[in-house]
């Protein structure tokens, strides 16, 4: 006698796995609900299944293993290893993705299988488990100290500019210095400022991560906040919009000066490829900037600067063993190199003495 062997629909499984993390029944490996940010992540990825369907010749099915027997499990290994291999090429051929971006995606596809497997305790199998793209491994682009110092010191500089790139370059600074997200920059407010014996400090609970953090402000820090103190009413530096603070933070590097050649590289199936701009020009160091720059160059600063991976954590909200601030040791790491072969030609030269 035969037996049905029951399917779900991978589209409809998906759209309820969304519903389920909007409505908080399906929560966070910490316990939080899924943030809106990540909800609009799996709706795109929702589109891309549902555009990858149309082509194929059956709709996508999740086959519920409730006979394990040998023959039925390599068969659905086989169904997933095609489907890995498939929509991967339709992510890099003709949605034109690079690493980065498809590695995302099937990070939140395993969330999905996850869910099923664990959450709603369906046998779906741990077929997800062999989906792997390269991982794509780029230095972020940061401001060297020495860039930084001149937009803290340079007064000359800062007077020749129109009074809008002046906010920006406050904000640039006070960013680079502190080191916050930009929503947490532009959500910060006087009862954040917390006036000590040792000194004057922020004080908050992150956006993203819920992260209690407490950061020191030097004194030009601190002028940046006196010259707003009245016309940011509630908040504490002047709100823009991420769109206008982008651009107006490329002008800004721009009128700078520092227009020099910087590629734009993306990996592509493991492989490096240079963005090119709709005429074939290749990409100039002040448009690789953006507000999370800021960020990225206060904690590779502080590294450089020799303040120890425990405290720039501790300021930055990074969790010990955080893969994306492994990133900032790395560029450091860049820089110190040059140090590191100065070093090694004064053990051997003799000129001075190493004691």
């Amino acid at each position: 006698m035969s037996t049905t062997v029951k399917q779900l629909s991978l589209i409809i499984e998906f759209q309820k796995f969304i519903t389920a993390s909007k409505s908080g029944r399906r929560l966070m490996p910490s316990g939080k609900k899924v943030r809106a940010g990540t909800i609009e992540q799996y709706q795109c990825v929702l589109l891309l299944l549902v555009q990858f369907q149309q082509l194929q010749p059956n709709p996508l099915r999740i086959l519920l293993l409730t006979k394990n027997s040998l023959r039925v499990l390599q068969k659905e290994k086989l169904y997933w290893c095609r489907f890995f291999k498939q929509f991967s090429a339709f992510l890099y051929k003709q949605k034109n993705c690079y690493d980065q971006y498809t590695n995302s995606v099937f990070k939140i596809l395993k969330a999905f299988f996850n869910y099923l497997l664990k959450d709603k305790c369906l046998p779906v199998g741990v077929f997800h488990c062999q989906f792997r793209i390269p991982t794509e491994h780029t230095n972020p682009v940061v401001l060297s100290p020495a860039q930084l110092k001149f937009l803290i010191t340079d007064t000359h500089f800062e007077s020749s500019l129109p009074a809008s790139l002046q906010r920006t370059k406050d904000i640039v600074v006070f960013g680079c210095t502190v080191g916050l997200r930009y929503q947490d920059l532009m959500r910060l407010k006087k009862q954040h400022i917390q006036f000590a014996e040792d000194g004057v400090y922020i004080v908050l609970h992150t956006q993203k991560t819920g992260t209690e953090v407490k950061i020191p402000l030097p004194d030009y820090a601190m002028a940046i906040l006196k010259k707003y103190q009245k016309k940011a009413g509630v908040f504490v530096l002047p709100r823009l919009s991420s769109t206008n603070l982008n651009l107006q933070i490329k002008t800004l590097i721009k009128s700078a000066g520092w227009v020099y050649n910087l590629p734009k590289i993306k990996q592509k199936q493991g492989e490096p490829v240079e963005i090119k701009k709709r005429k074939g020009e290749g990409y100039k160091f002040y448009e690789h900037i953006t507000a999370h720059t800021m960020r990225r160059t206060a904690i590779t600063t502080l590294l450089l600067l020799g303040v120890d991976e425990n405290s720039v954590r501790r300021i930055s909200g990074h969790a010990a063993g955080s893969k994306e601030f492994y990133r900032y040791v790395v560029i450091v790491q860049d820089y110190l190199n040059s140090q590191v072969k100065n070093a090694h030609k004064r053990l051997v030269s003799g000129d001075e003495d190493l004691m």
